[in-house]
């Protein structure tokens, strides 16, 4: 794999507008346009280079372009197509006629000459831009899928650029670098989205080092890991969040992977890695803002990942979003606190937890996390919000743009069984009262943990026994309406099975305290009208609770 790894540029499409680029019925006619105006004379009908014709026929063009391979075997080996939809660095025609305006998406040796070549003049940079937008809106053949106003905006000079503040290549052995931006945004306006990232990972790697550089608009950078297989089911092109009902997301088809809230250089301890398999695909999520009333924002976000051999790490390192959904906070400016707990009563492994950090938004005033003792108590503090974000001193407040991370050496063994406990306080002086939610209008209570797993709990040999004896399983899963949850009794017990959504809220009981006889049983979980994603089935026999992870895939 090379050191830098795909650039990704992409503009923000503001939820689709519709705008016009010279009167033209779609984007693609733009382009269509654009090449028609620059490229035909060396890419005629009798002797075009390359074997493109882009004289020809407007459809006719399209299909020799959008997925199709190209004839340079330098750009062929590299894994590009002539486009590629979702992906700029993957798409041989644009680096051709790029002219520098993406510094990292350039011709290699081989690739030979940028296009149009001299004495044309090279395209510019509105219409660049154009191309690679539409590359990232997934390249159709029809509709205006690009905001041309916030283009033509920013490049006649009414924008704002705000690169992160260093990005040095790293130069250690299977490093490389991740490069998202240029993202317009709109004036005073904001925007969460979503961006897949396909690696293409030749062998599976160990990443103990990721090093990310962030604007300061940005409100949170997630990279999320898609779940095996689950990355088809979602568009190569940039997907809005939608701040409402959250649909453009990947939850609950994803883990997550790390979390910043800022610049921030993340060295995993000695033995700990990531595993990201050869199948791996990233999910990244970005939620930033512009405040500017008058300016278009342009933004860069960069990490660099760096890699240890196969085989190095004694230890997995885990991440986890903990949330508290259940919050409502009136405007009267008055401090309001929530408590909640986090543990599972059917833990396989103690966690030995490396990260902390929490995430609120503007009410946001304090925030503290506590071990949670075996009886539900509250025990010792192990995070307080007070900190600086560096968790290096107690600064008197709580900063909720940049909140602290606390990094514990050695790592802080837990009981996974008792859980931790969150806690919050929120004091709202705006002009209505706010409820959790996506936006920075509304407000979160949640916090992030890394972990590797630890030793087995006391008693889980017999546990993990009793789970092989009733041979819990549900097939098919993942599924598309419903499955069939299977076990087996070897002696007669009351069973309860109930399902869960992924944030602990329990959507259906399928049996309650039934008394059962020995033998196989099945029962069938119908969710045809249920949302795509993960649920829990939780078996409880005679006290004894048992799940098992399904996935609803459509």
């Amino acid at each position: 794999m090379n050191k830098k790894t795909t650039t990704i540029k992409l503009l923000f499409i503001a939820f689709m507008l519709q705008t016009s680029f010279a009167s033209a019925q779609s984007t693609y006619a733009d382009i269509y346009t654009i090449f028609q105006a620059n490229c035909v004379t060396c890419h005629d009908a009798s002797s075009p280079a390359g074997n493109l014709n882009l004289i020809a026929p407007s459809a006719t063009v399209y299909t020799s372009i959008v997925n199709a391979n190209p004839t340079n075997p330098v750009a062929l080996a590299r894994g590009d197509k002539r486009i590629k939809p979702g992906d700029p660095h993957r798409s041989f025609l644009l680096r051709k006629c790029q002219n520098g305006l993406d510094p990292d998406n350039g011709l290699l040796a081989g690739e030979g000459n940028a296009m149009p070549e001299s004495p044309s003049p090279p395209l510019t940079n509105k219409e660049i831009e154009l191309i690679r937008q539409w590359i990232y809106a997934g390249a159709p053949q029809t509709g205006n899928v690009v905001d041309t106003a916030v283009v033509n905006q920013y490049y006649n000079g009414y924008g704002i650029t705000s690169v992160a503040p260093a990005h040095p290549l790293p130069t250690a052995p299977g490093s490389f670098q991740v490069h998202v931006g240029k993202i317009f945004l709109n004036v005073s306006s904001e925007v969460e989205y979503f961006l897949k990232h396909n690696l293409n990972l030749p062998d599976t790697l160990e990443v103990n080092r990721i090093e990310l550089f962030l604007p300061t608009q940005s409100h949170h950078y997630i990279i999320y890991k898609f779940l095996p297989g689950a990355a088809a089911t979602f568009s190569d092109a940039i997907r809005v969040q939608n701040p409402s009902t959250g649909a453009g997301s990947s939850d609950g088809y994803n883990t997550m992977v790390s979390s910043f809230q800022a610049s921030r250089n993340d060295v995993l301890p000695p033995t700990t890695a990531y595993q990201w398999e050869t199948s791996t695909v990233l999910d990244l999520n970005h939620h930033f803002f512009n405040s500017n009333p008058d300016s278009v924002l342009a933004t860069d976000v960069y990490f660099n990942v760096y890699t240890q051999p196969k085989g190095t790490a004694a230890s997995i390192m885990y991440s986890e979003i903990i949330t508290n959904t259940s919050i409502f906070i009136p405007n009267n400016s008055t401090d309001i606190s929530f408590s909640k707990s986090d543990f599972n009563a059917s833990a396989s492994n103690m966690w030995n937890i490396w990260l902390l950090s929490s995430h609120t938004h503007k009410y946001g005033v304090d925030f503290d996390i506590f071990l949670r003792n075996p009886g539900g108590s509250t025990g010792t503090q192990i995070f307080e919000g007070y900190y600086n974000s560096d968790y290096t001193f107690n600064q008197g407040y709580y900063d909720w743009e940049h909140p602290p991370v606390r990094l514990f050496d050695p790592l802080l063994p837990m009981n996974p069984r008792d859980g931790l406990i969150q806690t919050a306080k929120f004091n709202n002086n705006g002009p209505s009262s706010v409820f959790f939610g996506l936006t920075t209008n509304d407000e979160m209570m949640l916090y992030f943990v890394q972990y590797t797993l630890g030793t087995s709990i006391v008693g889980i040999n017999e546990n993990a026994a009793i789970e092989n004896k009733i041979n819990l399983n549900a097939f098919p899963n993942p599924f598309n309406s419903s499955t069939q949850i299977s076990y087996e009794l070897k002696e007669n017990a009351a069973v309860t099975i109930a399902v869960y959504d992924v944030l602990g809220n329990k959507i259906e009981t399928l049996a309650n305290n039934e008394t059962q006889n020995n033998g196989k049983h099945s029962i069938e979980f119908n969710a045809k009208n249920r949302a795509k994603g993960i649920y829990l089935v939780s078996v409880t026999i005679d006290g004894q609770t048992y799940t098992k992870r399904i996935v609803l895939a459509d």
